[in-house]
């Protein structure tokens, strides 16, 4: 039975702010709806957290903590994150000394990924004494406004990878099973592996996580053991090519934290325009049939071509999720260098072993 738990609502504005106890995701919207008095309906609304990750299904819904901080926008709309806020805020409250300065004015009048770039540049350093402490008894004005269990940094940013990884999780399954072409059972199979081993390898918290900083391939950390990230290039880059090179340490303080909601984990070969094509592909190659079959140490589905001579096609999962979810294909990248672009030269697939 599923256990009602509470959570903490507010709107784009962040003016209103209300606990509500559900049980799932629908019935937090309906009870959102009712509190906020909204003209909508539940299916015209949706919830991001504060770092703009939306919650787009039931099952992510439920990995969310008790007292996680939800805000409620129109579907298919966005609400500025923390960082958007903290730029935002430092422009209104200081507007008479920043236009004091051309060099303040030159700040406020360029791209707002070259504002990002700059505020990070002038956070570095602050309250750098404190980076090594761990403990929210010893740096709480680092947990500041944050709603979490985590009772340390290390934890708290290990739950943040997951998040980002769990993302790419729920949104490639739910665009391929809405694709009517793709066989069901195949598609069910797949996600059933996908999720197996993500769970095994804890959805790659690591990722963030400092303390893993000497782990191994993709079980280890993105950032050394002091907590720093350095830009690893746009995605067609072996390197980043800024002079100094793009770097943050989120564990500095809570400003820093804020401001690392903005760099991305960018898929090299592109997840929506070049892999999930490529696994849907895959995926209609044949009936998959479940069989207990290994190939370099993971299940695969069989698929018995009839009528051909053609020996049996075996379905590429560990390629699959390399691509979706490991530093194969991933690059962790500052705003400035995550281009959105389409990754023409990166090609995914066939997912097809022989």
């Amino acid at each position: 039975m599923t256990v009602s738990k509470g959570f903490k609502v507010t709107d784009a504005d962040r003016k209103t702010r209300v606990g509500i106890a559900v049980k799932n995701l629908d019935e937090l919207k309906k009870k959102t709806i009712d509190k906020f008095k909204l003209k909508f309906s539940p299916g015209q609304i949706d919830f991001q957290t504060t770092d703009g990750t939306i919650i787009e299904s039931e099952e992510y819904f439920q990995t969310l903590p008790p007292q996680t901080l939800l805000i409620w926008v129109p579907a298919g709309e966005k609400a500025h994150t923390d960082a958007e806020i903290l730029y935002k805020t430092i422009r209104e409250v200081n507007e008479e000394y920043l236009n004091a300065g051309e060099k303040i004015q030159e700040f406020f009048t360029e791209k707002m990924k070259n504002k990002v770039y700059k505020l990070a540049e002038v956070l570095k350093g602050l309250d750098a004494e404190k980076t090594k402490l761990s403990a929210k008894a010893d740096h709480p004005e680092w947990f500041e406004g944050l709603n979490t269990t985590a009772k340390t940094k290390e934890d708290y940013m290990f739950r943040r990878a997951q998040d980002r990884i769990r993302t790419y999780f729920y949104k490639t399954r739910d665009e391929i099973k809405n694709r009517r072409e793709v066989p069901i059972n195949a598609a069910t199979y797949l996600f059933l592996e996908l999720d197996a081993k993500l769970k095994l390898n804890k959805y790659h918290g690591c990722y963030f996580n400092r303390a893993n900083s000497a782990g191994t391939d993709n079980m280890k950390s993105i950032c050394d053991r002091e907590g720093t990230f350095q830009c690893q290039g746009r995605w067609d880059k072996e390197q980043c090519l800024y002079s100094p090179r793009h770097s943050i340490n989120p564990y500095v303080s809570r400003e820093s934290r804020i401001i690392f909601q903005t760099w991305n984990l960018d898929h090299y070969k592109e997840r929506s325009r070049s892999v999930i094509p490529a696994v849907c592909a895959a995926l209609r190659t044949a009936d998959f049939t479940v069989e207990d079959t290994e190939v370099d140490g993971w299940q695969v589905a069989l698929s018995k071509k009839e009528n051909t001579t053609h020996r049996n096609v075996f379905l590429d999962i560990k390629s699959i999720y390399n691509d979706l979810f490991t530093l194969n294909n991933l690059k962790f990248v500052h705003i400035v260098c995550h281009d959105k672009g389409a990754h023409y030269s990166a090609k995914a697939g066939p997912y097809l072993l022989q």
